[in-house]
């Protein structure tokens, strides 16, 4: 079985762990170290039990953990090599594992493979996780749907998916044009909208979960982005669990059986 729990997702912090039998990772540590032991141990884990640390990007939403995480050592993390030259800074400690888009890589029970984003970000990943069959993929701050994914991506059984904004309070939320257009750019964010139209390309029967993700909370609510997936999978008839990341909360074990 395989199984992720979320213990922070928006755009003030983002980090979740995912588990296959005696294999736990953590994707991205962008909360403070404490509140991250404080998720594992809500868990039932400890740091010392992850097997590796998947970094989607470098924005400090995504990394600002790290820091004093790596201060215990034995950190083992997994990013772009691009990537890998900012973060030695932080964690001069860890061991480092280099990935490549489509090249997947063996972490315990896992089998875990890469795939290109689009986000102002330094070659952003998301990621497929699977064990004994099972898949579970993730995908949060990207502008667009990437050519590929969607293939990458049929069958899946979970999927935890950025749903960051909502297109009218984007518009009234009164910050700069700029910033407007950097969020709803090609190498920004998904609106609810285009993560309900992803759901559609990929859409299936054994969809068993679906948790909403990085969800703006100045330009988004947990109750729009809900109800623009509710009535998509509604008028699918798919039967997927639907959940929305709590920005600060754990959002318990989600098991892919």
């Amino acid at each position: 079985m395989i199984r992720f729990s979320v213990l922070a997702s928006s755009s003030k912090g983002n980090a979740t762990v995912v588990s296959a039998g005696q294999t736990h990772i953590l994707v991205d540590a962008g909360i403070s170290a404490m509140r991250i032991r404080k998720g594992l141990e809500e868990c039932g884990l400890t740091y010392a039990q992850l097997s590796g640390i998947f970094i989607t990007h470098e924005h400090t939403d995504h990394i600002c953990g790290l820091g004093v995480l790596g201060k215990r050592g034995g950190m083992h993390l997994y990013c772009s090599r691009y990537l890998s030259r900012d973060l030695r800074g932080a964690v001069p400690s860890a061991v480092f594992t280099y990935l490549e888009p489509g090249a997947t890589v063996e972490v315990g029970e896992l089998k875990v493979t890469p795939f290109s984003t689009s986000h102002d970000a330094l070659d952003p990943l998301g990621y497929v996780f699977e064990h004994d069959g099972k898949r579970l993929g993730y995908i949060t701050d990207t502008g667009r749907i990437m050519r590929g994914v969607p293939e990458l991506m049929a069958g899946v059984d979970a999927l935890y998916l950025e749903s960051n904004y909502d297109e009218q309070m984007l518009a009234n939320s009164g910050r700069p044009l700029a910033l407007q257009n950097r969020i709803s750019g090609n190498w920004g964010h998904l609106s609810n909208e285009q993560a309900a139209e992803f759901v559609r390309s990929i859409a299936h029967p054994g969809l068993q979960h679906i948790v909403l993700a990085h969800i703006s909370p100045e330009c988004n609510t947990p109750e729009l982005a809900y109800a623009a997936m509710r009535r998509t999978l509604d008028e699918l008839q798919l039967p997927a669990r639907l959940a929305c990341a709590p920005m600060a909360n754990r959002l318990d074990w989600r098991e892919i059986g």
